[in-house]
């Protein structure tokens, strides 16, 4: 097998959805988050002298993480072309970068002769982060851990206790704890409010307003027992109850200063859908993406594109980043 995977390797790995704690995980309290049924494929062939993606040579203006992963991670002499197949709509609030990346490591890694058992999904976790991290600045390992895992994990500054240990991530004097999570069959559905919020300044945002505001920190620490507090629901499948928290997350959201009035709109919208539980912002904020969790996925879709959203239905759980080594022809 590693004399074939030696000249192509190919990595596939699933979008997520961040379920509850945005925000709260920067400050060491716990996050949610679970894949969807949407998934990036990711092929790596040495191929001589120019590095290329989908035939043009790669750049650092249209394919940023790709670049710093080859910057970062790959070791050998000769160049390797990367052709991707994206299927995690971009800029949806479902985790294209991460999915991206996560695909990338996991083919640099098996191209270079590495495996596929838990020490090795952790290293590509971990290099998943670095690469993230070091293309956009700042943020935590949730988004490139869940997408490593399958799927729902939680994770936090200090271990959450709330689940099954699967790995540490780190950064300089900064650690993650990720631990496995129960997750039923669970049909969410996405709405993106089109308006492109920028993670960084919504980090930001939070960060000058909790070292000034005692009710944001105290917001945080709510949002991570919220966190907490959804994990027997999951495991119970709970619908109503974790239809309650979305609800109850997105207040909160809503006071640490994130919310959007276009996200708004189709929260508010899909909360009259029928079979709607509950809605809230999914990621960082400030525009970009909600979710609602519902028994009727066409109506909540129906209700966010009249509400001017885009939806997206998609189910939760399934594999994390998977292989499929082959022998270039």
């Amino acid at each position: 097998m590693e004399g074939l995977s030696s000249l192509r390797a190919i990595a596939s790995a699933p979008g997520k959805v961040i379920l509850f704690g945005e925000h709260a995980v920067v400050y060491g309290h716990p996050a949610i988050a679970a894949v969807t049924d949407q998934r990036t494929v990711v092929e790596v062939d040495r191929c001589g002298d120019r590095f290329t993606v989908n035939g043009f040579r790669i750049h650092e203006r249209y394919h940023s993480y790709l670049l710093k992963a080859v910057e970062e991670l790959w070791h050998e002499q000769d160049a390797v072309r990367i052709q991707t197949e994206g299927g995690v709509p971009s800029a949806s609030g479902t985790g294209s970068s991460a999915a991206l990346t996560v695909a990338t490591v996991a083919a640099l890694h098996r191209l270079q002769g590495a495996g596929t058992d838990p020490a090795d999904l952790a290293r590509v976790a971990q290099d998943a982060f670095l690469v993230e991290r070091k293309t956009q600045g700042g943020g935590s390992p949730v988004d490139t851990s869940i997408s490593t895992a399958g799927g729902a994990v939680a994770v936090a500054g200090k271990p959450p206790g709330v689940g099954q240990p699967l790995w540490d991530v780190h950064w300089e004097d900064q650690s993650w704890h990720v631990e496995r999570v129960p997750l039923p069959e669970l049909d969410v559905v996405v709405g993106n409010s089109g308006v492109k919020g920028r993670t960084d300044a919504q980090v930001a945002k939070v960060r000058n307003a909790a070292t000034k505001n005692v009710l944001v920190r105290d917001t945080l620490a709510e949002m991570g027992q919220v966190a907490r507090d959804a994990v027997p629901l999951l495991a119970a499948d709970d619908r109503v109850g974790l239809g309650a928290l979305m609800d109850k997350a997105h207040a909160c959201m809503h006071t640490i200063g994130v919310n959007h009035p276009a996200v708004q709109h189709l929260v508010d919208a899909v909360r009259e859908a029928p079979g709607t539980y509950g809605a809230k912002i999914t990621g960082a904020g400030g525009g970009g993406s909600m979710i609602a969790l519902t028994d009727k996925p066409h109506r909540a879709a129906t209700a966010i594109e009249d509400a001017g959203g885009t939806p997206y239905v998609v189910r939760l759980g399934g594999p994390g980043v998977q292989w499929d080594a082959t022998m270039a022809p």
